[in-house]
């Protein structure tokens, strides 16, 4: 791969040589522009947040370069172009040739994505294996393990004392390893030639490379469930306790992706047709995420409150657990497409592509644990490759995609459109049985995928989706045109949980303009999604809770309404207002899940331009998301009649400890722009400013604690089924930038910039670096990547000077 990325990096080169060579003599200079200067910032918080997808460095700046070259008496010609040379957010560009005839064209760019600085207590972050090299302090935490006999029932008493010893070691390898600094860069390279063999018929070959290369977060965990039995009665219970074990790992990212497409077409007057075949690579350098476990030196399994071999208790005791990543692949696609002139002012234009994406990975061993091998039907071989039914998976996949579309406009006043689009996901991968997985955080064999007895194997799901609009738009009047629309959206599922899903819709709209200096725009749309045959919970075919859906496959009513309002009174002021509001409501009949969506949006903006010397605009936004969602926690079967007792009686979710949560967030947005020349073509000064606020909370309530009170519970049957109130996360961000520029002669100019960004975020999830003690359960062996602090307050000045040749 890095092959091929020096291969375009010589065609960039080699481009450029021979475009220079070509023409050298017969060019002319049409026009150039160079941008340089200087930048010095000071930030104090996180960099990384600040300068997120950007590289903002101090020191001396190539900020562009444009070059555009005529022939004096030919067709030649070359554009070359560069942003932000030498950055980490560079960007060049060339192309040149022969007008009508020939060109080719090169590009080169990069963008980077900063996480934040944390901490680890693993080595070797940004690789395929992460360590931990300390072995006497592995044994010591491994010495002064708390299991299930131990503790006892009770999950968050430290019966033994050696919890507090744990989180004491723990803390200090925090407090003692370096930061780092978690971040990924994308490099993106192109090179493409085009040749005309023909004025009406074209070719071209192109071929682009994107490597991606960092290191980011990712979670990993399980966790266990104590039982917390009412007196003389084990069969049922008042609250659940957990304790929680896992590692925030760092996932490496070495990937290369390699696309080469070659095609060619016939373009006439009334008609054209062409045909594309397209090749693209995908390599992942790691196959899998080894990561060593700073709790363990040897292997163990999991255990019951006995200390027997089971599933329940003393989960994640591997030495080095794993996970795969994102295999390598390869696809090929041909599209075939073409558009051709009707009578009364209509065209039709259609596509047809065929496509395969194959895969040949290696499977991963089962598990890194050796304790399970042979327990509970773990093969001996557990640990190795050769464990497997198959060494590689036979990954295959067809797509089928069809559009259409017909447009017409057989009167100035009157149009339409018909568009119809199918498109075929057909999965042929090998289905794979498996006689068992590691689970339970790889320290137990699980015969089963889930508690509904199904069998450990890999779905091919497979669907097809079809899709049909129909429009028509009107002038009724001078001054009003209408439109209307209608939708129908099909899905049809294979080896999935759902049979298929229809969706109808309807529209309409209207531009209203009574006046050259006013106008109205507005719309409205409804669609209804069904489900067709959505698999009962809790069995094999659905392992979810009963009567939970997802939401995407949920019956589903959606309504949208925009407005716009546009006033211009006068020619150098303008005012607009604006209006959205989306309401989706989610399965009415099911009990838990996704319920429903509402956005309400109301925007004003204004501007004044008094001359070309004087300009401002400013503009707000305010926009309400309200979210609903049911849940339930997990219970005994009902043990209490009532009116409450349903087609669920049976399951492990009493209504009792159902509870709700709505998520609303209301954000504000205001911008501020100012531009004046108080010296007209000699000086400008400009200045603009934005703020945003995000206000997020949580509200959450159990519909049934009037009934559960009733019963004689104490708002809800299980403790941890309880409503619980939950902090406001706020974010606040401002920016203020001021500028200004000097023409000092008719092709130079300097300026000098400034800017002030600050930003907060109060969030309860990412205010500890080690969450023992912080919550209600037993964190101990729950170990993340230090403080995730995304405040900044950040200052940078900056001058330039533009030359133009």
């Amino acid at each position: 791969m890095i092959r091929i990325h020096r291969m375009i990096h010589l065609g960039l080169s080699l481009s450029l040589a021979f475009l220079a060579a070509s023409a050298a003599a017969e060019m002319r200079v049409a026009s150039s522009d160079l941008n340089i200067g200087g930048q010095k910032k000071s930030v104090a918080g996180s960099e990384e947040r600040f300068q997120e997808y950007r590289d903002l460095r101090d020191g001396f700046l190539i900020n562009d370069i444009l070059l555009r070259l005529e022939g004096e008496t030919s067709p030649y010609f070359m554009n070359f172009k560069a942003r932000n040379a030498a950055r980490a957010d560079e960007s060049y560009k060339v192309r040149g040739g022969a007008y009508g005839k020939w060109d080719i064209a090169a590009s080169y760019d990069r963008t980077p994505h900063n996480y934040y600085t944390g901490t680890m207590i693993l080595g070797n972050a940004g690789t395929g294996r992460l360590t931990f090299s300390d072995q006497v302090t592995r044994s010591y935490l491994e010495a002064n393990e708390q299991t299930r006999q131990d503790r006892g029932s009770l999950a968050r008493t430290d019966a033994t004392l050696e919890d507090s010893l744990q989180q004491a070691v723990i803390r200090d390898l925090i407090s003692g390893a370096d930061p780092m600094s978690f971040k990924l860069q994308r490099e993106r390279s192109s090179l493409s030639l085009g040749l005309n063999l023909a004025p009406e018929v074209k070719t071209w070959v192109k071929v682009n490379h994107e490597k991606r290369d960092g290191a980011r977060p990712m979670g990993s965990g399980t966790y266990e469930r104590y039982f917390q039995p009412f007196p003389n009665n084990a069969t049922t219970h008042f609250e659940d306790q957990f304790v929680l074990t896992g590692t925030e790992l760092v996932e490496p990212i070495h990937y290369y992706t390699t696309t080469l497409n070659a095609g060619g077409g016939v373009y006439k007057k009334g008609w054209l047709a062409d045909v594309e075949y397209t090749f693209t690579d995908f390599h992942n350098s790691d196959r899998t995420l080894r990561w060593a476990n700073p709790f363990r030196t040897t292997d163990a399994g999991a255990k019951s409150e006995l200390g027997a071999n089971a599933n329940s208790y003393d989960r994640s005791r591997f030495v080095e657990g794993q996970l795969s990543l994102p295999p390598s692949s390869q696809s090929h696609d041909v599209v075939l497409s073409g558009s051709v002139e009707l009578p009364l002012h209509s065209r039709f234009t259609g596509s047809l592509s065929y496509g395969l994406i194959n895969q040949r990975e290696l499977l991963a061993p089962y598990t890194l644990n050796s304790a399970i091998a042979g327990v509970n039907g773990a093969p001996a071989n557990v640990t190795t490759e050769g464990a497997t039914p198959v060494q590689r998976f036979n990954g295959e996949i067809w797509t089928l995609t069809q559009s259409y579309a017909l447009t017409s406009r057989p009167i100035d006043s009157l149009g339409a459109s018909l568009k119809y689009r199918y498109y075929d996901y057909k999965n042929q991968s090998d289905r794979i049985a498996f006689p068992g997985y590691a689970g339970f955080g790889e320290s137990y064999w699980r015969t089963t995928r889930n508690d509904s007895g199904a069998p450990v194997q890999n779905d091919a799901a497979s669907y097809t989706r079809q899709t049909t609009t129909l429009g028509v738009d009107y002038q009724l009047a001078q001054p009003l045109n209408v439109e209307a629309d209608l939708l129908w959206d099909r899905y049809d599922h294979k080896q999935q949980r759902i049979d298929g899903t229809d969706e109808v819709g309807a529209g309409t709209g209207f531009v209203y303009k009574p006046v050259k200096v006013a106008s109205l725009k507005g719309s409205y749309h409804w669609a209804h999604r069904t489900v067709q045959n959505y698999k009962g919970g809790a069995t094999k075919a659905n392992p979810e809770a009963k009567g939970l859906a997802n939401f995407n496959w949920a019956d589903r009513i959606r309504q949208r309404t925009n407005l716009r309002a546009e006033l211009t009174p006068a020619e150098a002021l303008s005012f607009g207002f604006g209006g959205q509001y989306q309401d989706d409501a989610y399965g009415a009949g099911d009990r838990f899940g996704y319920k429903s969506q509402k956005n309400l949006m109301g925007s004003v903006d204004a501007s004044y331009d008094l001359s070309e010397n004087f300009s401002v605009s400013a503009n707000y936004v305010r926009e309400r998301r309200k979210g609903l969602i049911q849940n339930a926690a997990k219970d005994d079967a009902f043990n209490l009649a009532g009116a409450l007792d349903d087609d669920f009686a049976a399951d492990n979710f009493n209504p009792f400890n159902y509870w709700n949560t709505e998520i609303t967030e209301d954000v504000d947005t205001i911008g501020f722009e100012a531009t004046l020349r108080p010296i007209p073509e000699k000086v400008a000064l400009n200045a603009g400013y934005e703020f945003s606020e995000s206000r997020m909370r949580f509200d959450t309530w159990n519909p049934n604690a009037e009934g559960a009170t009733a019963a004689g519970e104490d708002g809800a049957k299980l403790l941890n089924g309880a409503a619980q109130v939950w902090p406001v996360v706020v974010n606040r961000q401002h920016d203020l930038r001021v500028g200004g520029s000097y023409q000092m002669l008719k092709n130079l100019k300097v300026g000098l910039n400034y800017l002030f960004s600050w930003y907060q975020v109060n969030d309860f999830t990412n205010n500890a670096s080690y969450l023992s003690g912080a919550s209600g359960e037993n964190t101990t062996k729950l170990v993340r990547i230090g403080d995730k602090h995304y405040d900044y307050t950040a200052h940078m000045v900056g001058t330039y000077l533009a030359y133009q040749f």
